[in-house]
């Protein structure tokens, strides 16, 4: 008996040691945590109590605000020519063309473009004068068929030069172009658009829109929702990037949609075309995608500090605290929680509060401050 209650007292004292232990290992790591994760903090009359203090060091950056978004350009388009033949259409090639090129067919007699602002009406034979014989001897010319000036009157050299092309393109050589296999476009090369008649399979008679051409005007829109429209200012400027160039542009004008979208107008800041002089690098399609960036606040770059570490004064004067003490600082602009700054250097280390009191330089909106130079 005596020994059954000596091993229930030693039981009862190894599950008391076990319990002790387990108290004190708790204690000491909720002790060490408090040691490791305890902020660090200063007091004194700058800051009015305790606070939490972050080392931040300035930077190089930017401050500033834009938003993606897409520009069109719209390439209006008129008709240059109508049909003259007859049949079923065996071919339908719109898109970019050159002088010579194919941009339809009937009852497979091919129709091809050549420059020129006067549309063809009529067989062009040995004898014939005007414009229109002007404007075949001009790609006669290009396509290397015809040497010499054009002059406008078809004579035996342009009927010599008809036969050559002729027989380059492999049909019979007659020297003379009848009426319907020439269309006259203004510019080349150029993007070319066909009538709805104008499709492969479909039955053609003559008098149907054939080609259409753009008329070199260009218009440049941002079409935006109304949640967009919103965001972006009436002085907003837009950088407008195709492939490797960027324009700017700026806001004309404003007029909303039928689904109440907000169509911006663009024009380069000189009132011209966004693209300026660079306008025939741009395809002749008629409506064109762009990349584009709406600045609603102007970057602006130089040394940036944590808005929360410029405080100002009394007088209104701004400051930071360095680790050699407060310097006087500039703040140029201020957005997104950071602040470019003139009078520190980028590597110093700034002091930033937790509790950023009424006097820091606010952050998030994009404004732009206007307390510095």
């Amino acid at each position: 008996m005596a020994r059954r209650g000596g091993g229930r007292s030693r039981q009862v004292l190894t599950v008391l040691v076990t319990t002790l232990a387990i108290m004190a290992a708790l204690a000491l790591g909720w002790w060490a945590s408090r040691a490791t994760l305890e902020p660090q903090s200063v007091s004194g009359p700058e800051t009015g109590g305790a606070s939490e203090v972050v080392w931040a060091p300035a930077t190089e950056g930017s401050v500033g605000r834009s938003v993606p978004l897409s520009t069109t350009l719209r390439q209006p388009s008129n008709v240059v020519a109508v049909n003259h033949l007859s049949g079923v259409v065996t071919q339908a090639s719109p898109g970019q063309v050159e002088v010579g090129d194919v941009v339809y067919a009937v009852a497979g007699v091919p129709v091809r473009v050549v420059q020129g602002r006067v549309p063809f009406y009529r067989d062009l034979s040995p004898g014939v004068r005007g414009v229109d014989v002007e404007q075949l001897q001009s790609a006669l010319a290009e396509l290397g068929h015809l040497d010499g000036e054009p002059d406008g009157v078809f004579g035996r050299m342009t009927e010599v030069a008809v036969k050559d092309w002729q027989d380059a393109l492999g049909i019979p050589e007659t020297g003379t172009v009848t009426l319907g296999e020439l269309v006259a476009v203004g510019s080349l090369p150029t993007v070319v658009q066909l009538g709805e008649s104008i499709a492969t399979g479909r039955m053609v008679g003559g008098g149907e829109e054939a080609v259409l051409a753009p008329t070199g005007e260009r218009e440049f829109v941002l079409v935006v929702t109304a949640d967009q429209a919103r965001l972006i200012p009436a002085e907003a400027s837009v950088e407008v990037t195709w492939q490797e160039l960027t324009w700017p542009g700026v806001v004309a004008g404003s007029v909303q949609d039928e689904f109440g979208n907000t169509e911006f107008e663009l024009t380069a800041p000189d009132g011209g075309p966004v693209c300026g002089e660079e306008c025939e690098s741009l395809p002749g399609d008629a409506q064109v995608t762009l990349r584009s960036e709406v600045v609603v606040v102007p970057r602006v770059e130089g040394v940036t500090v944590p808005a929360a570490a410029v405080r100002t004064r009394a007088d209104g004067t701004a400051y930071v605290t360095t680790q050699d003490g407060e310097v006087d600082v500039q703040v140029r602009a201020s957005g997104g929680g950071v602040a470019v700054v003139d009078g520190v250097d980028v590597g110093t280390r700034v002091q930033v509060l937790g509790d950023s009191p009424a006097g820091a330089v606010p952050g998030g909106d994009g404004v732009t401050v206007t307390d510095g130079p």
